[in-house]
């Protein structure tokens, strides 16, 4: 069986990243935005599937091909961590997006809300920190994810994946923008501040204006490959 471990943001890419690992698969349970717990993986592998996917709370995942664990907005617990890194075939994926992106799907989906904003804010420099110094995971820039084939597939191969199921992987449906309804339209890209759709929102630059956002950004473009 395989085990992947997933920390990602909201509004970073999380559906669309485990979409693609799951569709490799036939038999699998995908565990959403739980807590990360060493002593309930033992009890759960041992429990029959009942559901393919379960919010928020651990189920039954004996004898699947994979289970995949992802954790959103979830700080990054290296103690438990610690534990799952003696399972054979165990992977850690930690996901990173664009912070001027980011940070605007953050601010529009979620109204405007302040204090969303900033608790993502706090969490993406940490993420951040981690993608850089990588720390035993695999680093997955949703930005590349979306737009390069060759870096999918390489990614799939990075967690034991060699025998890819192109024509399912192919049929994927997420990664359309949060500011366009039309599906035909490509994801918007906001490389700087000054491009983002929201740069002359003063509640929003109030929030996200950061140098050290900037730096930790450049830093890790820079170490994503």
């Amino acid at each position: 069986m395989k085990t992947i471990i997933v920390y990602g943001l909201r509004r970073s890419g999380n559906h669309f990243l485990i979409s693609i690992i799951l569709q490799q698969f036939s038999n699998y349970v995908h565990l959403n935005d739980t807590d990360l717990s060493y002593d309930k993986y033992v009890k759960y592998k041992n429990i029959e599937k009942k559901k393919e996917r379960n919010d928020n709370i651990w189920t039954g995942f004996k004898d699947v091909e994979c289970v995949v664990i992802s954790l959103e907005n979830k700080t990054i617990n290296n103690n438990e961590l610690d534990k799952f890194r003696k399972i054979d075939n165990c992977y850690f994926l930690i996901l990173l997006r664009c912070p001027y992106c980011h940070f605007s799907s953050v601010w529009k989906v979620y109204n405007k809300n302040e204090s969303r904003l900033l608790e993502i804010t706090k969490l993406w420099k940490i993420y951040a920190d981690y993608f850089i110094h990588n720390n035993g995971f695999i680093k997955v820039l949703y930005d590349e994810l979306l737009s390069k084939e060759n870096y999918k597939i390489n990614l799939l191969k990075k967690i034991g994946i060699d025998n890819i199921n192109e024509n399912e992987y192919k049929k994927i449906m997420w990664g359309e923008s949060s500011f366009n309804s039309n599906s035909a339209h490509k994801q918007q890209v906001y490389k700087t501040l000054e491009n983002c759709v929201f740069k002359d929102d003063k509640n929003f630059l109030k929030l996200v204006k950061d140098k050290e956002i900037d730096n930790l950004w450049d830093l890790v473009t820079k170490s994503a490959f």
